[in-house]
């Protein structure tokens, strides 16, 4: 497997984007080195440019680099760090049979509106099946009805209703079984998966280092058995580790052993696919 990790900061930047970089250089650690690249997060801010995107000039920088990197690889590949906009980048990995599986908190299906701007990352669904044009012009747009989403809480109603319209599957941390996920991406037909964990799918009981912990979510083990059930029987092309950010470097130890299992994890499955 190959490894892309994002986030080395670059100069100035906010304590977010520090706590970003902290988490995927403490994961970038314990990969291989051979099998690593590392991709440099641009310094400053960003500009959105008059689109629905906050930062998107750097958002876009980040894809493009990301997607140059897997569009050259020749096996999985697996991004680790950053928010959840760095799976965007990762999408160039994503095929016409191929399902779109996103673990996570939250359903980045954010609504996006020119007068009032969103993070990419509260976006981050919505800007793979359901964008503007002119939005990453040279990302794929995946179809809605191969996405599966799993282990979301607190999700308001309009995105829900906007998700059942869109055609996306979508299962929260109740219904988001071993057995309900494996249904689920076997509905899809796909042959093949490419897998999205952004660790705010997890209880901060779990993980300390997450910038917006949401309470009631699964334990390492259960994201392990759903990280299993995604890739059951199918070839895993590829794969994004996002929202790893702890409040101090040092701490970062406290949580790399639930984070390792998933990569761990993520990297049997791209083996024996």
């Amino acid at each position: 497997m190959r490894f892309i990790v994002v986030g080395q900061w670059q100069g100035s930047a906010s304590s977010r984007a520090m706590r970003l970089a902290d988490g995927a250089a403490a994961v970038a650690a314990d990969l291989p080195r051979a099998a690593t690249t590392t991709v440099d997060v641009p310094t400053g801010a960003g500009d959105r440019l008059d689109t629905a995107v906050a930062r998107y000039t750097s958002v876009l920088t980040v894809a493009g680099s990301v997607a140059e990197e897997a569009a050259v690889a020749t096996e999985p590949v697996l991004v680790i760090g950053g928010d959840g906009s760095s799976v965007l980048g990762a999408s160039v990995l994503v095929g016409a049979d191929t399902a779109v599986v996103r673990l996570s908190g939250s359903s980045g299906f954010r609504a996006l509106n020119r007068a009032q701007p969103v993070a990419a990352e509260t976006a981050a669904l919505r800007l793979l099946v359901d964008r503007p044009t002119d939005l990453f012009p040279d990302l794929p747009v995946v179809p809605a009805t191969s996405v599966v989403v799993a282990g979301t809480r607190g999700t308001e109603s309009a995105e829900a209703a906007a998700l059942d319209r869109a055609g996306i599957t979508h299962l929260d941390v109740d219904a988001a079984t071993p057995d309900a996920l494996r249904a689920a991406v076997d509905r899809t037909g796909a042959s093949q998966v490419f897998v999205h964990v952004d660790l705010d799918v997890l209880d901060p009981s779990e993980v300390d280092g997450l910038l917006e912990p949401v309470p009631f979510g699964i334990d390492g083990a259960a994201l392990v058995a759903l990280v299993q059930a995604a890739t059951a029987g199918r070839r895993l092309v590829g794969a994004a580790l996002t929202g790893f950010a702890p409040v101090d470097p040092s701490r970062a130890v406290d949580d790399l052993g639930v984070i390792l299992r998933v990569v761990g994890a993520l990297s049997t499955a791209a083996r024996t696919a």
